[in-house]
């Protein structure tokens, strides 16, 4: 289990998603922010193997993404 935190500062953020590349179903996660919410969640994850996860914030009706790679070892993850 993999605990993650994604703050979007981009005004009028409406949603985020975060996503792991090699999970079976790849969306793991998916947020809606009523109009002047902070956009700002936590999450834990299972994460089977090492994985790129990325998390896709939408703002204005534009798309913004970033991501980083998880390893994952035997006994926990890393980084």
């Amino acid at each position: 289990v993999v605990p993650i935190d994604v703050t979007s500062n981009i005004p009028n953020t409406s949603a985020i998603a975060i996503l792991v590349k090699m999970n079976p179903l790849p969306l793991s996660s998916h947020f809606e922010f009523a109009n002047g919410a902070t956009a700002d969640v936590s999450v834990r994850l299972k994460v089977s193997q090492t994985s790129i996860i990325r998390a896709v914030a939408k703002a204005d009706g534009k798309f913004y993404s970033t991501q980083k790679e998880v390893k994952v070892t035997v006994g926990g993850c890393g980084g």
